[in-house]
């Protein structure tokens, strides 16, 4: 779904009081406060987009009685407009990946990447295990990563990991 003005985090607290399931990719980022020092804020990684796991009648009625703000994000499907859905197995694997703002990930606009030059593998092991996503170079990187693509929206490359933790698919 797609918010205004950047309040991810406030319809965030509202689903959660709600009681729907969401998910906002959070992360941590160096910013400098007026007297010039350095500090760490977190922030949501992918601006005016929350995601929301729901019946399409429970969406409707939360836009219509809770946050109106809320807005499909819609996509072009064999040159009809569809609401974009995202399947169960590729948001598990983006959640694992952006969902700890800690972690040394890189949201990307998915654009950037040729998805052909790479393979398809599931991790072994370590934070990111049972992730399936795309072993690829990234943006000029010499060392390979796995990336889970959001179809159209972003993109999310873990951290650097060995190539003996992933098998491929």
């Amino acid at each position: 779904m797609r918010i205004t003005y950047q309040r991810e985090r406030a319809v965030k607290l509202q689903l959660d009081r709600l009681g729907i399931e969401n998910f906002v990719p959070m992360q941590r980022v160096r910013r400098r406060n007026a007297q010039g020092r350095f500090y760490y804020s977190v922030e949501a990684a992918l601006h005016n987009y929350v995601f929301v796991h729901a019946t399409h009648s429970e969406i409707a009625t939360i836009k219509r009685d809770t946050i109106p703000d809320l807005r499909y994000v819609m996509r072009n499907v064999d040159g009809l407009r569809r609401i974009m859905t995202v399947p169960e197995e590729q948001m598990r694997s983006f959640i694992a990946v952006a969902g700890n703002p800690d972690e040394h990930v890189l949201f990307l606009p998915p654009q950037e990447l040729d998805f052909s030059k790479g393979q398809r593998v599931r991790i072994l092991g370590g934070p990111f295990e049972g992730v399936e996503g795309v072993f690829m170079r990234v943006s000029n990187k010499h060392e390979k990563r796995v990336v889970v693509q959001i179809a159209g929206l972003v993109a999310v490359a873990t951290t650097t990991l060995p190539a003996v933790l992933v098998e491929r698919i």
